[in-house]
């Protein structure tokens, strides 16, 4: 009799799993283009990209000056470059695209996309930086001077 009883409930929980597996857990206003787009470079990891950018280029904040550490904000904190970025996905994209966008990189696809092209790309730097070190050494015993971008 248990078995009676619980078996619709089994069924009706099993269904509920079946139809909600894989599906994107964003909620997000369907009209709001700008907050969709902000979703989408929070999916795709941008922060962090921008991040590695900077400090690349070696543009940290200054801790010294007030009135210089809100220019810096200005220009280049996070919230700045991820305003420039969503007039420019806005600029390219309709809304339609920018859920489809956040439906693939939501899904377990576009998830190994992003975690493969983290590492891809931490991977072509290191064999870049082999292949320039290894142009500049060979160059220079050949006696070619490769002249260098200085960094400060």
């Amino acid at each position: 009799m248990y078995l009676l009883r619980s078996t619709p409930i089994m069924i009706v929980v099993f269904m509920i799993f079946t139809l909600t597996q894989g599906k994107p857990t964003h909620v997000l206003s369907s009209t709001n283009i700008k907050d969709n787009i902000k979703h989408l470079l929070s999916l795709t990891g941008i922060e962090n990209e921008y991040a590695r950018f900077l400090s690349f280029l070696k543009i940290y904040p200054p801790t010294d000056n007030t009135k210089i550490r809100a220019l810096y904000d200005e220009l280049f904190s996070t919230n700045a470059y991820v305003s420039d970025l969503v007039r420019l996905y806005a600029k390219y994209y309709t809304l339609d695209e920018i859920m489809e966008l956040i439906d693939f990189y939501s899904s377990p696809l576009g998830k190994k996309l992003l975690q493969a092209n983290h590492e891809l790309n931490r991977q072509m730097e290191d064999i870049m930086l082999t292949k320039i070190s290894d142009y500049i050494f060979t160059s220079a015993e050949h006696g070619f001077n490769i002249p260098l971008a200085e960094f400060q």
